[in-house]
C-alpha cells in the first residue's frame, strides 16, 4: 500500500470500532473504500518479491560457483563465465525493457557481475591495486547503467559503492589503524567497519555523504520523479547516516577518556543531533515517514540511555531504575508515534 492507503487503512479500522461492525462488515468497508489488495496486486507483490529474491540467489551464486571452483576452473573460463553473465543479462534487458521488473532486475544483474569481474581481474592477474579503487572502478563503471535504469537498486548498489570506497581509502591511506583496532579486521567486515566508524573525521565523512544522498532523493519526490517514489531508499540511507555517527557518540559519553586514542571529537553528536531534530521535524510535517521517525526516537533513546549508565551505573542497585528507564522511553515513544499516526490520519 501507498502512504495514503495505509492512513486510510487506518483510519477505516477507527471508524469500524468505534461503530462496533462485525468482521464482515468491517472487511466490506475495506472493499467498498477500494483498500483491501485484489488478487492482481497479491499477484505483483509476490512477483517482485520472488524476482528480487531471484537476482539475489543468482548474483551470489555465480561468485560462490568461481569461489568454490577456482582451482580447478581455467582463467579463461572463469572470464568467460562472468562475460556471459554480464552479456546475458544485458541482452534479456534489451529483450524485456527497463519498464519491467524482470528487465530491471536483469539490469542488476549486470552492474553486480560487473564488480565480481573486477574482483576476478585483480585476482587472477594479480594487479596489486588497493581494494577502495575496486569499489570506486565499479561505482564508475555502473553509473551509466544507474542514470539509465532509473531504479532505487542500482543506486543504492552505487551508493553502497561510494560509502565503501571512502571507508577504504581513509583507513587504508590517509589513517591506517592501529593498535587494537587492526585486530578488528580479524572478527570479519561488518565488526571491522563498525569499528571504523568510531573515528570521527571518518563518521562526518560517511554521514555527509548519506545525508547528500537522502537529499537528492527527497528533492526528487517532491518534484514528482516517478522512480523516485518509494521509500526504500530514503529510509536506508537514513539508517546509514544514523549508524555513521551514532557508534563514536555513545563511545564519547560511556567512555570520555578513549577520545585521545579513537579520534573522537564532538562533530559526531553536533551531527547527530542535527540529523535527529531535521528529522522529527521534516518528517512529521513534510513527508510522512514512521519509519524515519523511528530512528530518529531511537538514537535519542541510546544516547539518553547512555548519559543515564554513565551517571547512575554506580552498583546492582541501580540495574532496576536503568531498566525502568528503558521501559519509560520506549512507551513514550510508542505513544507518540501513535499520536502522530493518529494525526495523519485526521489530516487524510
Amino acid at each position: 500500500m501507498s502512504q495514503e492507503q495505509t492512513a486510510s487503512y487506518t483510519a477505516v479500522t477507527e471508524m469500524a470500532i468505534a461503530a462496533r461492525l462485525s468482521e464482515a462488515a468491517c472487511n466490506s468497508s475495506y472493499k467498498i473504500a477500494n483498500l483491501q489488495p485484489d488478487h492482481a496486486r497479491w499477484r505483483a507483490y509476490v512477483d517482485r518479491f520472488l524476482m528480487v529474491i531471484g537476482v539475489a540467489l543468482m548474483a551470489a551464486g555465480v561468485a560462490a560457483f568461481i569461489a568454490w571452483n577456482w582451482v580447478d576452473l581455467d582463467r579463461l573460463a572463469k572470464f568467460a563465465l562472468i562475460q556471459s553473465g554480464i552479456l546475458g543479462s544485458a541482452v534479456l534487458t534489451w529483450r524485456l525493457g527497463l519498464n519491467t521488473i524482470a528487465g530491471q532486475s536483469s539490469l542488476f544483474i549486470v552492474a553486480f557481475l560487473t564488480g565480481i569481474l573486477l574482483a576476478l581481474f585483480g585476482q587472477v592477474y594479480q594487479t596489486g591495486a588497493d581494494p577502495y579503487g575496486l569499489f570506486l572502478s565499479w561505482a564508475i563503471l555502473i553509473l551509466p547503467l544507474c542514470v539509465i535504469g532509473r531504479q532505487a537498486g542500482l543506486w543504492l548498489l552505487f551508493h553502497v559503492l561510494l560509502v565503501l570506497t571512502m571507508i577504504m581509502y581513509y583507513t587504508q591511506v590517509l589513517h591506517p589503524p592501529e593498535g587494537w583496532w587492526q585486530l578488528a579486521q580479524l572478527l570479519g567486515p561488518l565488526v571491522w567497519l563498525g569499528t571504523t566508524v568510531m573515528d570521527s573525521t571518518l563518521a562526518s565523512s560517511v554521514y555527509a555523504l548519506n545525508v547528500i544522498g537522502l537529499v537528492i532523493w527527497e528533492l526528487g519526490t517532491s518534484r514528482g520523479v516517478p522512480w523516485m517514489q518509494g521509500r526504500s531508499y530514503p529510509r536506508l540511507i537514513a539508517l546509514g547516516a544514523f549508524s555513521a555517527v551514532l557508534p563514536s557518540t555513545l563511545v564519547m559519553i560511556l567512555a570520555a577518556g578513549f577520545n585521545e586514542n579513537a579520534g573522537l571529537h564532538f562533530m559526531s553528536p553536533l551531527l547527530l543531533a542535527v540529523i535527529t531534530v531535521a528529522g522529527l521535524w521534516y518528517y512529521q510535517f513534510k513527508r510522512q515517514d514512521l519509519m524515519i521517525l523511528t530512528l530518529c526516537l531511537l538514537a535519542g533513546i541510546f544516547v539518553a540511555t547512555s548519559f543515564a549508565i554513565r551517571q547512575l551505573m554506580t552498583g546492582s542497585d541501580s540495574l532496576l531504575l536503568l531498566a525502568l528507564l528503558i521501559i519509560a522511553e520506549v512507551a513514550g515513544a510508542a505513544w507518540w508515534l501513535k499520536r502522530v499516526s493518529q494525526r495523519w490520519d485526521s489530516q487524510t
